[in-house]
């Protein structure tokens, strides 16, 4: 069974699901699992040594890649896979300084674990002894919720369902760069409460596996986060999180252009017709001549 580490708030043990608090004091934190069943490696060995240049690679990522990273060093027995995502609001700076934290407090607190994953306040980080990318997987996978609940749970959830809808359909569908969506909504009662939401896969998942992700995430967060005002759902593959205030920078970082379409080749001008143009200046010169011999 894997641990789990909740600085300043909690220590817990994360079962396949399990269901953890927020505290509203100190918005970062950093969830684990430790993969139990993947064997474990030895201190100083070629896995712990292809193990520590990934994550010491994180600090220095050159290409940004809009926060998604499928990386592996070694050879096979002791190959070491990497998938990394930032949210999609991130930037570059923020993103490396992120998963080089994960990276590095995962393998603390998950010592001689050959796979294991984690998530913080901006990023996902998991490693493993076996190929990752592609993979719509179950577990591990974990439920975070504000302990505060809405003055009207019922209104409060049915705009909040038809928001994480949207935003869920919005990032299943984007481009293989990334697949993030952002949004709110007001309830829109006589007392309105605002609710702010994001939707997350891992680029590597395509349309149907990033869908079937979301909507297991949001089937979770029903179960877990009826009525509160915060909530994240947390997934090998994607994350769905909703708050009563803004948490996510509006302004993302922008995707390239697609490729401009070419442009329609001029159509060329009609060659002119020489017959007629040579008709056309016999006749002129017809009708110069007989008014010169009319003159004369």
């Amino acid at each position: 069974m894997g641990s789990s580490t909740f600085p300043l708030f909690l220590s817990s043990i994360l079962l396949s699901f399990a269901t953890l608090t927020l505290s509203q004091l100190d918005p970062s934190y950093f969830l684990s699992n430790c993969n139990e069943t993947s064997g474990n490696y030895t201190a100083n060995s070629t896995y712990e040594a292809n193990l520590n240049t990934i994550i010491s690679g994180f600090s220095t990522l050159t290409e940004f890649n809009y926060g998604f990273f499928n990386l592996s060093t070694g050879e096979s027995p002791d190959q070491v896979h990497s998938i990394a995502l930032c949210r999609g609001d991130m930037n570059q700076a923020d993103c490396n300084t992120c998963l080089s934290y994960t990276a590095t407090e995962l393998k603390r607190v998950c010592p001689f674990n050959k796979a294991a994953t984690a998530w913080s306040e901006l990023c996902l980080v998991r490693y493993a002894n076996r190929d990752l990318y592609g993979r719509l997987e179950n577990d591990p996978r974990t439920c975070a919720y504000n302990t505060m609940n809405v003055s009207n749970p019922n209104q409060f959830n049915r705009t909040l369902s038809d928001l994480l809808v949207d935003l869920s359909n919005e990032a299943a569908t984007a481009g293989p760069l990334r697949k993030y969506a952002a949004g709110n909504a007001s309830t829109g009662s006589g007392n309105p409460e605002s609710v702010y939401a994001t939707a997350q896969c891992t680029p590597d998942m395509d349309q149907q596996n990033c869908t079937t992700c979301l909507q297991y995430a949001r089937d979770e967060l029903q179960k877990c986060c009826y009525g509160r005002i915060g909530c994240r759902v947390l997934r090998p593959n994607c994350v769905l999180r909703f708050e009563s205030n803004l948490f996510y920078n509006q302004t993302a970082v922008l995707l390239p252009s697609p490729p401009l379409s070419p442009l329609p080749s001029p159509t060329p001008s009609p060659t002119p017709n020489r017959g007629n143009e040579n008709k056309a200046t016999g006749a002129v010169m017809l009708v110069i001549a007989l008014l010169l011999c009319w003159i004369c």
